[in-house]
Formats: C-alpha cells, sequence, structure tokens
C-alpha cells in the first residue's frame, strides 16, 4: 500500500510538472487530442510506470468515452528544482 501512495505522489508531481510544460509549450499542447488520457510513465521507473498503466486500465473500465484517445508520455529526466525567488 505504501508503494502505491509514493506512486499517486508522483504521479501528482509529474502531473504538476506536465501541465508547466504544456503551458510552456503550446505546440506541443496542440497535438494532443482533445479529452486525451494522459498515462505518464518512466523508464527508469517501471514499478511507477506498471502503477499507472495499470490505473489506466482501471479508469478505461469506468470511462464514459470508451473511445478516448490516450496520450503516453515518458517523463525522461527532470531538471533539478529551484527556487524562482529573486533578491
Amino acid at each position: 500500500m505504501i508503494a502505491a501512495e509514493i506512486f499517486d505522489s508522483r504521479y501528482t508531481l509529474l502531473g504538476s510538472e506536465f501541465d508547466q510544460y504544456l503551458l510552456e509549450h503550446p505546440d506541443f499542447a496542440a497535438s494532443i487530442p482533445n479529452g486525451a488520457l494522459i498515462v505518464l510513465v518512466d523508464e527508469n521507473e517501471p514499478g511507477f510506470s506498471e502503477w499507472s498503466l495499470a490505473r489506466a486500465q482501471k479508469y478505461a473500465t469506468i470511462d464514459d468515452m470508451p473511445d478516448r484517445p490516450i496520450v503516453y508520455v515518458d517523463v525522461g529526466k527532470l531538471a533539478p528544482r529551484r527556487s524562482r525567488f529573486e533578491y
């Protein structure tokens, strides 16, 4: 159960990072079909990727749009976090 909580927190963080990426790269955002299910995976963390794929499959069983497009996003490498405060 602990792994699921950790993966859920990681997914939330990565989802936020992905949202920011979309804001900064509108051309990429425009390439994503409307209403698509975004599935975040990480080739460097197979356990997270398996959890994320299983989460998407579970969602598909209750989805009100059975032919919803699915976009898989490999999060790759994240840049180090840094503060945006300026002094």
